[in-house]
């Protein structure tokens, strides 16, 4: 296994970062797609894998593009809302209904636009999918008291990584949900997702009954609200305020605990492999710790605002190299035979890995 490097330095983003708040504030925030190629463009061209760096293709007209074309659908549709009202109870359906297209377009054109040795990186989901994964598991998951949470992150993560591509060939990734529920309990997250909601359950459940019988006749809300609230504290401990407060900032820390352990559980079975030409596939691995992740997050939160923002290429690059270091890849077989039976292959499709607009969504 080797790990991936990163020759970026934090003097070198520092100029770029600099200047980039410069254009900005001069442009009045319209340079703002180009700085943005201009930091993925560094980052990129500096990660490294087998003494070979990725390439950002995007260009600024691109993304600037993109973004005015979001702004011209948020504007309409804001519009079209004042004019007739009617539309803002339909507005949640239609906007639910577009997100996965939206999905795919961004994820599709941040793919298309990182290259490596030439060859393009994909995107092949469908929208079918891609709303059950990225919009409906979600909220199944929420409903579900956090149960189901282990399930669809299995699929989510398996589906976000088999529908990448490296040119024709596709990445796979074997994981079991047993695997997911076992990481969900031992990061913690789902005992304190069980205890939590068993908290708010318990706590709706006697404040149900302090409603029961009270008609709208004789209610006094104002003296239901003070009940309630005295209620609280009759029915709970005194410390059950303490443990409602820290219980939701647990659930904050143990779910990033969780999302590293799934991004291990994920790359570890990760596999990249040329269909024809078998004995040419690449494995990865992951050895990201959660409790480092948390600290250089928690370090760079307090450092970042202590130094006005200074500090924030640095805070940047720490993050990003940490990342790098952490992730590994082991190529079996001659990568240049790889690449050559890739490019025989794209020759024909070469419309297909055209350059192409995309909206900005973060997955």
């Amino acid at each position: 296994m080797q790990k991936i490097q990163f020759n970026g330095k934090t003097m070198e983003y520092f100029g770029i970062w600099i200047a980039n708040i410069v254009l900005n504030v001069v442009t009045i925030g319209i340079f703002s797609a180009w700085a943005k190629v201009r930091k993925l463009r560094y980052f990129y061209n500096n990660t490294r894998i087998l003494d070979n760096a990725f390439s950002y293709h995007a260009t600024g007209w691109q993304i600037l593009k993109g973004r005015l074309i979001a702004f011209v659908a948020i504007i309409s549709f804001s519009v079209v809302s004042y004019f007739w009202p009617i539309f803002n109870g339909i507005g949640f359906f239609i906007i639910l209904l577009l997100l996965p297209w939206i999905i795919n377009s961004s994820l599709r054109f941040s793919s298309r636009m990182i290259s490596y040795r030439n060859i393009r990186f994909n995107w092949h989901g469908s929208y079918g999918k891609t709303l059950l994964y990225f919009v409906i598991g979600p909220v199944i998951s929420f409903a579900s008291v956090g149960l189901l949470h282990p399930l669809f992150t299995k699929y989510y993560y398996t589906y976000y990584a088999d529908n990448h591509s490296y040119g024709t060939s596709r990445f796979h990734s074997k994981t079991s949900v047993k695997s997911f529920y076992m990481a969900s309990i031992r990061s913690g997250v789902m005992p304190c997702l069980c205890l939590f909601y068993g908290v708010v359950i318990f706590f709706l459940w006697h404040a149900r009954n302090l409603f029961t019988g009270v008609s709208e006749s004789d209610a006094d809300y104002s003296t239901i609200q003070t009940d309630l609230v005295e209620h609280f504290y009759y029915v709970f401990p005194e410390w059950a305020g303490v443990v409602v407060v820290t219980l939701i900032p647990l659930i904050f820390i143990t779910n990033i605990i969780y999302r590293i352990v799934s991004r291990n559980l994920l790359l570890r079975a990760l596999v990249l492999n040329e269909a024809r030409e078998k004995e040419i596939s690449a494995r990865f691995n992951s050895t990201l710790n959660p409790f480092v992740y948390i600290w250089i997050v928690i370090t760079n939160s307090i450092i970042v605002p202590l130094t006005l923002g200074l500090m924030s290429p640095w805070a940047q690059i720490r993050f990003y190299r940490y990342f790098c270091r952490s992730t590994e890849i082991k190529v079996t077989g001659d990568l240049d035979l790889f690449v050559d039976s890739e490019k025989k292959k794209l020759s024909s499709l070469g419309q297909e890995y055209a350059e192409m607009e995309g909206f900005e969504v973060s997955i």
